[in-house]
């Protein structure tokens, strides 16, 4: 009787795991085509509200952890789009100022200077952009069959910078060193590593609302908070834009 007992009792444990093997396949079939499909806002914020739900207390540690790392990358990505759309607009907002551009041919570089030969008229003082409208720098002089450009690869420029929104974040100062420095920046303003800056103007040296770089590292100092800028442009683009 115990054995028949026993046998039973292994036989009913096999076919539950069986019933739940079976619809957790299903659920995971059906959940991946839903989530192929709905690719729009709603079901990020969905899955937002399941992450903090999850958050509750009760939860093991490692589902925390994996949980709360999917919600900063979502948080993450939310960010990075709404970034995108601003910049975006800013940038048709700055082609329909400068409608009249010259394309320039690299010829050399170093030192933070590009040289480029040129067809048409270009003056000093323009700005330089690449192929995507990202800041490059500024013509420093024009001679007879080409041009030089001062970059933000050049030590000793400084010009304002501000977020996306046009609040004014600082002073950058170019280091020639592939980075740029902002000091001095108030600590109440609100920035943090991912940020995208743009040109605030006022400075005499680039107009306002082009893109300079990623914010990639902040310090907090007692007083202030020290941004450290990589630029984005493209450098090592074998032609440039003169925006007249």
């Amino acid at each position: 009787m115990k054995q028949f007992i026993k046998k039973f009792f292994v036989v009913y444990i096999v076919v539950v795991m069986v019933f739940f093997s079976n619809f957790n396949s299903a659920f995971a079939k059906q959940y991946e085509k839903v989530y192929l499909i709905s690719l729009s806002l709603q079901s990020i914020v969905n899955s937002i509200l399941e992450n903090v739900k999850s958050l509750l207390p009760g939860v093991r540690t490692d589902e925390y952890k994996e949980k709360y790392f999917n919600l900063l990358k979502e948080l993450a990505q939310l960010k990075i789009a709404e970034q995108e759309k601003i910049f975006l607009q800013s940038l048709e907002l700055i082609k329909s100022k400068y409608p009249d551009s010259v394309e320039v041919k690299k010829i050399s570089s170093g030192f933070g200077l590009i040289y480029a030969g040129f067809k048409k008229n270009v003056k000093e003082g323009s700005i330089v952009v690449d192929e995507n409208w990202i800041l490059i720098g500024k013509v420093r002089k024009v001679l007879k069959n080409y041009i030089e450009i001062i970059s933000l690869n050049y030590p000793g420029l400084q010009f304002n910078v501000a977020n996306l929104d046009g609040k004014l974040v600082g002073l950058a100062n170019t280091t020639g060193l592939g980075y740029i420095e902002v000091n001095f920046t108030e600590p109440d303003i609100k920035i943090k590593t991912g940020d995208l800056l743009i040109t605030a103007g006022n400075d005499e040296i680039f107009p306002k609302g082009f893109l300079v770089g990623e914010v990639i590292r902040i310090e907090q100092k007692p007083n202030f908070q020290r941004l450290i800028i990589s630029p984005l442009g493209n450098f090592d683009s074998d032609k440039f834009i003169v925006i007249q």
